[in-house]
Parts: C-alpha cells; sequence; structure tokens
C-alpha cells in the first residue's frame, strides 16, 4: 500500500510540471497579444515568475540529490556530472528568463526563452519515447539525408543561376543578383509557392516547372527516409518490450 501510495504522488508531482510547462508556455504565447505595461501583462508575468520559481525549487532539489544516483557519483562530483547533463542543461535554459527579467533584460527576449520549457516536455515519459524515436529516425538515416541536403543545395545554386541569366534583367529588384534568385529557388524547391517573386518570361517558367518537379523528389524521399527509420524505431522499441516480457 505505500508503495502504491508513493507511486501516486510521483505520478501526481510529474503531471502537476507538466500542467506548468504547458501553462507557462500558455501565457508566453498569450502574452504577446498584451501591451507592454498592460494590467495584463503584469499578470501574466506574476504567473511567470511564480512558475519560474517553483522550477527553480525542482532544479535545485534534483540537483542536491542526485549524488544519490550511482550514475552521476557522490558530493559535488556527482552535482556537477549532474548540471553538466544535457537534460539538465535545457531545465538551467528554462528557469534562465526568471533570472534575465530580474536584471531588466528585453521582455520580448525573456519570453522567447522561456518558450525553451517545451523541450522539458521530451525527458518524461512517452514524451521521452517519442523524441527518442524522432532522433533515431533521423540519425539512422543521416548518410542518405546528406545526400540529399548536397542534391538540394545544388539544385538551389542551378536553379537560382538559371533563373537570374533568364530574369535578372526584367526583374533586378527579385531576381538581380543570384542569392536574391536563391528565396524563389527554395520557395519552388520546398513547393511552398508564397507567390510573393514569380518569373514571367517564357524561359523563366520553364525552369521554375523543371525546379518545382525537381524539388517533389526532395520533399518525398526526405519524408520517406525519416518515416521509415521512424518506423524502424518502434519496432525496436516493441521488440525490447516483448524480450523483457518474455
Amino acid at each position: 500500500m505505500k508503495k502504491k501510495t508513493e507511486v501516486f504522488q510521483t505520478l501526481g508531482l510529474i503531471l502537476f510540471l507538466h500542467f506548468l510547462i504547458i501553462f507557462s508556455i500558455v501565457l508566453v504565447v498569450i502574452g504577446t497579444e498584451f501591451t507592454p505595461g498592460s494590467i495584463a501583462e503584469k499578470i501574466t508575468n506574476k504567473f511567470e515568475n511564480i512558475i519560474g520559481v517553483i522550477f527553480i525549487i525542482e532544479y535545485l532539489i534534483r540537483g542536491f540529490v542526485s549524488p544519490l544516483s550511482k550514475r552521476y557519483g557522490k558530493g559535488l562530483k556527482g552535482i556537477l556530472r549532474y548540471l553538466l547533463t544535457p537534460s539538465s542543461i535545457i531545465d538551467f535554459i528554462a528557469i534562465a528568463p526568471l533570472f534575465l527579467g530580474i536584471v531588466g533584460s528585453e521582455i520580448y527576449l525573456v519570453r522567447i526563452i522561456r518558450l525553451a520549457r517545451i523541450f522539458r516536455l521530451g525527458k518524461v515519459g512517452k514524451f521521452q519515447n517519442a523524441f527518442g524515436h524522432i532522433i533515431y529516425a533521423i540519425f539512422s538515416r543521416i548518410e542518405e539525408l546528406k545526400i540529399i541536403g548536397l542534391y538540394t543545395g545544388v539544385l538551389t545554386l542551378i536553379s537560382s543561376t538559371l533563373l537570374y541569366f533568364a530574369e535578372g534583367k526584367i526583374q533586378p529588384e527579385a531576381f538581380g543578383t543570384i542569392p536574391k534568385a536563391m528565396w524563389w529557388s527554395i520557395i519552388t524547391i520546398t513547393t511552398v509557392g508564397y507567390g510573393d517573386t514569380y518569373p514571367i518570361s517564357t524561359l523563366g517558367r520553364i525552369i521554375t516547372a523543371i525546379t518545382a518537379l525537381a524539388g517533389i523528389s526532395v520533399i518525398a524521399i526526405a519524408a520517406g527516409l525519416i518515416s521509415s527509420g521512424f518506423d524502424e524505431a518502434i519496432q525496436n522499441s516493441r521488440n525490447k518490450r516483448s524480450k523483457k516480457s518474455d
């Protein structure tokens, strides 16, 4: 009974911290709507500061008890090893805005840094597994993705250079230089198509059509690689669970 009580207390604490993380992110997002010095902004800042203090207390407690874990070691060295872990660094970045606010840093910079708290959701439970699968999916296909990146870079350079020659004199503001034409090239390759810059000559339109068709493969291949890696990560996770259950 005592163990069950401790488990429920731990789960309750984790859920409470998750709620604070999500609530603090909502406050940051909503806070950008308020004018500086308004009552709404002051109330939002008070809530954010209270949440920041709670995170600091939690951070200090975990640092203080870290020597109890064999993974970090005993004494001050154990605490330092824990503080230098990626997980702890993320936590420090998440609580840093409270100190920045005290010393009077730019409020918008402080709010943006506070969004780093969202990465804390990736450290526990199912979120941790999901982030792990995503990281595995990317790094397991890193060599193939490098080739796609190289292909995208070459395609961007060639297409922007061709359009520079085709449209540079006709539309100097949009295509007067190769770097200017690169904006159009990236938007076309990624199939975003804002439409703020587009060719008007026949040759320019032909180049655009070829670039757009070549860009489809970039998105399709990259998405397929990451998707297969993600599926492999999930399968590996299931195999590990089945081995443990056996």
